[in-house]
């Protein structure tokens, strides 16, 4: 589902020129996507003030699909983000919340004793050899690669990271044996990791994985794993607690690749 927010968005951010019909259609979606499933390509062009032909363009633009199927798109990412939040008695979530840097102390201990000093100067090794450095994850991952890849960036190095699913995949493939793939998530399982794996895989690309789970499809094709704490948050489905252990291990690595090479 995040690849149809991150699609949405790249619209917004290609265009310097906000008066366009792909703009002015992309931004009235993401305002407006609770209301899309049930919007006629009629009353959506109305809305925009433009043509159904325009929003057909649009679709075809935006992915090679049909109105009906970006409507689709929609209905999934509005049933997606309604199961954010699990919630429990009241009373639970509200005693919960003093909690937070409890266990936000807890999980980065876990991380600090898993961060090893001999896997971060291999993981620096790998990095500084490599001719070019592509930072790879989805979701809240993709924002850490997306931070990795600026750290990186201004230590010297090439580096790439994309947002969206397919310029991953374009990625992954354009890439070389001499080149260096860091993959960023908690569970090194989810269906698009695994896919993006096997294609890095194929191309005998070399993998520094940043993960909780090394028995993951992910870590068993990884040439290096960077382990992480694995301990979550119960009732959400944002990675309340992955999130921060994911950043202090990108963290580490920045401070170990820049102290042995800067």
């Amino acid at each position: 589902m995040y690849n149809f927010f991150a699609k949405l968005q790249n619209f917004l951010e290609a265009s310097t020129d906000h008066s366009t019909s792909d703009h002015t259609i992309a931004e009235y979606i993401l305002r407006h996507v609770s209301e899309i499933p049930n919007m006629t390509i009629y009353e959506l062009a109305e809305a925009c003030h433009l043509s159904p032909a325009t929003i057909s363009r649009f679709c075809r633009r935006f992915e090679s699909i049909s109105f009906k199927e970006l409507k689709e798109h929609a209905s999934e990412f509005n049933d997606f983000n309604r199961t954010e939040i699990h919630q429990g008695p009241e009373s639970d979530m509200i005693v919960g919340l003093p909690d937070y840097f409890e266990q936000v102390k807890k999980s980065l201990a876990q991380t600090e004793k898993l961060l090893q000093e001999d896997i971060l100067q291999q993981a620096a090794i790998l990095m500084h050899d490599a001719n070019k450095l592509s930072f790879f994850g989805v979701t809240f991952s993709n924002v850490v690669a997306k931070n990795a890849q600026i750290k990186f960036m201004r230590l010297g190095k090439h580096t790439a990271s994309y947002s969206n699913h397919e310029n991953q995949i374009i990625e992954a493939n354009a890439m070389i044996p001499d080149d260096l793939a860091i993959v960023i998530s908690s569970s090194g399982d989810t269906r698009f990791i695994v896919k993006l794996t096997k294609e890095l895989s194929r191309n005998e690309v070399p993998i520094l994985a940043i993960t909780s789970n090394p028995s993951s499809y992910l870590g068993q094709h990884a040439k290096l794993i960077i382990q992480i704490s694995g301990q979550k948050m119960d009732g959400y489905k944002s990675p309340i607690l992955e999130e921060i252990n994911l950043q202090a291990a990108v963290n580490m690595l920045y401070l170990h690749y820049s102290g042995r090479y800067n």
